[in-house]
């Protein structure tokens, strides 16, 4: 039967998450902050209050507006912006800047996290319950600190961008609980994340997003699932991932185009990842692991960016 223009007008209005695209902007000039070269025109960083966000660019920097909800604490020179104040209040503040040179902009959304000193003795942040990070390092690594703080997220932040093809509402702990949630992000595993999307894309496989199956876990719904003490995930630096297009069902696509769907599917693009990072794509070293089939769940991806290599 054909699906009328009326009938897929009436789709497509109920069901506007269905229909999507890759963002492929790149910025010709990278924006650093705090050293880390941000090349999108949408980025997200993480820090604790009173934090100075330092800002370069080739061209130099201004700041164009400082969004509804954004406090405009920065600190300037005659040659432009070079440096961001977070402000005190926690949540998102926003701020567009230019490149003086090129005009091109970035949205810069800035979280001003919730200290983790305000987990409390029984491990919950409000209501929602994070558990107790571990009290001593792996390996001695300070990459097994517990974090600094927290992301705040409602309902309505679900939808902030975190980077053009994220975001935020795709990484929280997938526990039951009512909204606010917090979570942690590492800015270096989007850039990874983002970074493996457009190789595919560039390769012919058109992506909009990656299914996020597991981003940020606490460590208490990580411990219920009994997965290891010190997965990168309590970290905010690691997701289970699987490329769910065609069809949109819920479960890994036909990577290997087969016929059937299964554990070679997510070998295909663990595969492709490693081969991105022999070719020293990533500037982060990280694992990945491959994950088959069972009860739960469908083929997937584990990639993160621990700072040296794991593959399993």
């Amino acid at each position: 039967m054909k699906t009328t223009p009326i009938v897929l007008a009436l789709l497509l209005s109920i069901f506007p998450a269905m229909v999507h695209g890759w963002d492929s902007r790149l910025l010709q000039q990278p924006v650093l902050v705090d050293g880390l070269a941000i090349s999108y025109p949408v980025f997200a960083v993480y820090r604790m209050s009173g934090t100075r966000l330092a800002l370069s660019a080739e061209g130099g920097i201004e700041l164009v507006n400082a969004l509804p909800g954004a406090a405009a604490a920065s600190v300037s020179t005659a040659g432009g912006l070079d440096e961001l104040v977070v402000p005190a209040q926690s949540g998102w503040h926003r701020y567009r800047l230019a490149n003086k040179a090129t005009g091109e902009e970035l949205l810069l959304n800035v979280f001003a996290v919730v200290p983790y000193k305000k987990l409390d003795a029984s491990g919950y942040l409000d209501d929602y319950r994070v558990g107790q990070y571990p009290k001593e390092r792996l390996r001695k690594l300070d990459i097994y600190d517990p974090p600094a703080g927290f992301v705040r997220i409602t309902e309505a932040d679900k939808a902030m961008l975190v980077s053009p093809n994220f975001t935020v509402g795709q990484f929280p702990s997938k526990q039951s609980g009512e909204y606010p949630k917090y979570l942690v992000l590492r800015s270096a595993l989007l850039i990874k994340l983002e970074r493996i999307l457009r190789a595919l894309n560039e390769a012919g496989h058109s992506i909009g997003s990656f299914h996020v199956m597991s981003g940020y876990r606490t460590p208490f719904y990580n411990k219920s699932i009994g997965n290891v003490e010190y997965s990168r995930h309590l970290w905010g630096g690691a997701a289970d991932i699987y490329v769910d297009e065609n069809p949109r069902d819920g479960y890994m696509d036909d990577l290997n185009h087969d016929g059937v769907v299964n554990k070679q599917d997510a070998e295909w693009l663990a595969d492709f990842i490693d081969g991105m990072s022999r070719m020293r794509a990533f500037t982060n070293l990280g694992g990945v692991g491959i994950y088959g089939s069972n009860s739960a769940h469908g083929p997937f991806v584990h990639v993160d960016v621990r700072g040296f290599r794991a593959r399993w």
